[in-house]
């Protein structure tokens, strides 16, 4: 099988709104790397990296190939990896791969992804135009911080009064969720390890919580801990483990079990060093 090579295309100037209709008559951008396959194979690397399911990969790889006349097109994606091939016109196989480094839960990204594919089918958007929206999205602006911190520190919040705790244990962990998110966000754009990074937040839940206990911001430790901590729970990876596995894609489905067992014991380690060794 015959690899391509991926070329990336010029990202559109900040703050341009783009229609299909004017994006078809532009001509000052130049777009490489039209090739079907490599486009198709780069939307579904880009759904594996904002969380999405390796079945919907699979999945809208296959519907943007057979949207552009490609015969035989096939996609194979585990959590690290995809590939994806078609026969030409010439009758040769053609194939590429995409590896997967980074992953993360962006599930704004993802639906905007799922539904460009979506639109891609109704407008029947050519492969230039399709990897012209692609690049929109990769450079649209993500949520300001003060949303993030108040999503945060709002969920840990109300979770902690889930699990019984008081008003001042809520208070409490409203303020362990904003430390860990601008903790978090800070270890992201170092590109740790996904251990590394949930043990230290685990770590940072503990210490966060106890400093707010004892200044007699609330009076259940055990509530605020485990308020707080479910910020940092691999729920999403779960849920799509489960998916992948019912969807019969046993391998992925396997990776995400053990990606998110590793994840938890992350997150439980470094609670317990801190509340042992503290």
């Amino acid at each position: 099988m015959e690899l391509l090579s991926q070329k990336k295309a010029e990202a559109p100037e900040q703050g341009k709104v783009v229609t299909a209709e004017n994006a078809r008559g532009e001509q000052s951008m130049p777009l490489q790397g039209e090739n079907p396959l490599i486009v198709a194979a780069e939307a579904g690397k880009k759904i594996l990296e904002a969380g999405g399911e390796t079945y919907r990969a699979e999945e809208m790889v296959v519907r943007l190939c057979r949207l552009w006349s490609c015969k035989d097109a096939e996609c194979f994606a585990t959590p690290t990896g995809i590939m994806a091939s078609i026969t030409g016109e010439d009758g040769r196989s053609y194939g590429v791969v995409r590896r997967i480094s980074r992953r993360s839960v962006n599930l704004h990204k993802l639906g905007a992804l799922i539904h460009l594919v979506e639109r891609a089918e109704q407008e029947k958007l050519d492969e230039h135009l399709f990897l012209y929206f692609l690049h929109q999205l990769e450079i649209a602006q993500p949520y300001p911080l003060p949303v993030s911190l108040g999503a945060a520190g709002l969920s840990t919040f109300f979770f902690t009064l889930l699990f019984q705790g008081s008003l001042g244990d809520g208070l409490a962990a409203f303020l362990v969720g904003i430390g860990i998110k601008l903790v978090m966000i800070h270890l992201q754009k170092r590109n740790l390890p996904d251990f590394i990074t949930h043990l230290v937040g685990g770590m940072v839940v503990a210490l966060l919580s106890g400093a707010c206990f004892s200044l007699g911001l609330g009076k259940q430790l055990d509530k605020i801990i485990i308020g707080s901590i479910m910020l940092l729970v691999p729920g999403l990876a779960t849920v799509n483990a489960i998916r992948d596995t019912m969807a019969g894609d046993l391998v992925a489905g396997i990776a995400r079990f053990a990606d998110a067992i590793i994840t938890a014991m992350a997150i439980a380690m470094g609670v317990l060093l801190v509340v042992v060794w503290g």
